[in-house]
């Protein structure tokens, strides 16, 4: 089956300009589910935030393990922005205003405050990713494909979830 067809049809395509914010969209609460369309987009925000974030930690951060886990998230959402939009190297996802602050505010920071504030932030977007994905598997006219890339992030995120809370209380 062609995930690029079922994902980035016109409303894919449509739903990657949505002036939604993921955040405020989530802040409704999890019972809302989520569109194949939105589970994209917001998908592809959310990760190209992750991504970014994380490729200013492997230049600033001052801890190993936080360069560690920027080296793997980096990895991470590349594949699956690979798998999601079915390209080689697909460009990052415009961020929002929201999301663009929290980079924003993330890129003033430095020293040890900014591998605090990394790990925070990753928890924040992580949190967030979770929500996504579970908003997509709560709806029930969902594609095969897309079901079974939104199972294999949910766990992904719960693991990432858990090894940054272990960092952040490393860092106190």
């Amino acid at each position: 089956m062609d995930r690029r067809g079922i994902l980035l049809g016109s409303a894919g395509l449509a739903a990657l300009s949505l002036s939604l914010s993921p955040r405020l969209a989530l802040a409704q609460g999890t019972s809302r589910w989520l569109s194949g369309s939105e589970h994209l987009a917001m998908t592809l925000m959310a990760g190209t935030l992750a991504k970014q974030t994380s490729q200013i930690a492997l230049e600033r951060a001052q801890n190993p393990r936080v360069k560690q886990f920027a080296g793997f998230e980096i990895a991470e959402q590349t594949a699956v922005a690979q798998v999601l939009t079915n390209a080689d190297n697909p460009p990052p996802v415009p961020l929002d205003a929201e999301h663009a602050a929290v980079l924003k505010t993330l890129q003033a920071q430095s020293g040890p405050a900014f591998d605090r504030a990394y790990i925070l932030g990753q928890i924040t977007g992580h949190q967030e990713l979770l929500q996504i994905q579970q908003g997509y598997l709560d709806n029930t006219n969902r594609s095969t494909d897309t079901q079974h890339i939104a199972v294999l992030a949910r766990m992904s995120i719960q693991q990432h979830l858990v090894m940054l809370q272990e960092i952040q209380q490393m860092l106190g």
